[in-house]
């Protein structure tokens, strides 16, 4: 199965990279969020019927309700909504919801993506619950068909899951690992009027390219090597962007060391 990669474009217009969770990874943290609800039910379920207060068939029904249905209901949108998208299960696997834009989720999207897993069915005390597995391999087979790994809930909500780790991280440790020459003289002296962060962003904008070709991109990254121009005093910017912009991340590791 093919790792599906999703770009973001954070409020400072930096291009944020992540790996759409696959369905296994979200199995896998669907079925771990099961046991430990499981072993949470086991233990209520003991307390309350061994428990003399709850001898009383009315009080009995109240405290299975408020002990074991409601938490087992409810558990998924409060803690998707206290955390920021994640459960304990996805905690472990390693994966978060996030919007469609890359931003945190909101009560809005967690409540969508609750309303259509369909765990409110264990609320009834009827043959209804049993539509619950159906619902979920319906979920698991439309999440595997989609193109961002995407349940009914999260299309509707507007969500996606990814991993918390992408496969590949840059740094400023990247930067510094490119290879340098002795007796070295820089076509664009000029370059070391940028910082660090200008020279990452460059960097991250090339690998993004390297990677994914697109309009966008080439657009983004003529108007980088544009600025990068104006800002070095240069009459016109270099026809080839990417091989200009290489070029000064180069120069500017050689002279700034």
């Amino acid at each position: 199965m093919s790792t599906v990669k999703l770009t973001f474009k954070s409020s400072q217009y930096v291009l944020i990279d992540f790996e759409a969770a696959s369905v296994f990874q979200r199995i896998g943290a669907y079925i771990l969020d099961t046991i430990i609800l499981s072993v949470y039910l086991f233990i209520a379920m003991m307390s309350i019927q061994f428990d003399d207060l709850f001898t009383d068939f009315g009080t009995w029904m109240f405290m299975t309700l408020l002990l074991v249905k409601l938490p087992w209901i409810l558990y998924q949108p409060v803690m998707e909504y206290i955390t920021g998208g994640q459960t304990i299960g996805k905690m472990v696997v390693g994966i978060r919801v996030l919007k469609l834009n890359g931003h945190r989720v909101g009560f809005k999207e967690v409540m969508t993506r609750w309303f259509f897993r369909g765990d409110f069915l264990w609320i009834s005390a009827n043959y209804f619950i049993l539509l619950l597995p159906v619902l979920n391999i319906i979920d698991a087979f439309i999440c595997g068909l989609s193109i961002n790994n995407q349940r009914i809930g999260d299309s509707l909500a507007g969500t996606i899951v990814v991993k918390t780790k992408s496969s590949q991280s840059y740094s400023l440790n990247d930067v510094l690992k490119i290879q340098t020459n002795e007796n070295f003289t820089p076509t664009y002296p000029l370059v070391v009027r940028f910082t660090d962060e200008d020279m990452i962003y460059i960097k991250n904008c090339l690998q993004q390219i390297k990677r994914y070709k697109n309009k966008d991109l080439e657009d983004l990254i003529s108007k980088i090597a544009n600025e990068s121009a104006r800002l070095m005093g240069l009459e016109q910017t270099p026809k080839e962007h990417v091989k200009f912009l290489e070029t000064l991340l180069n120069e500017y590791v050689v002279l700034t060391r």
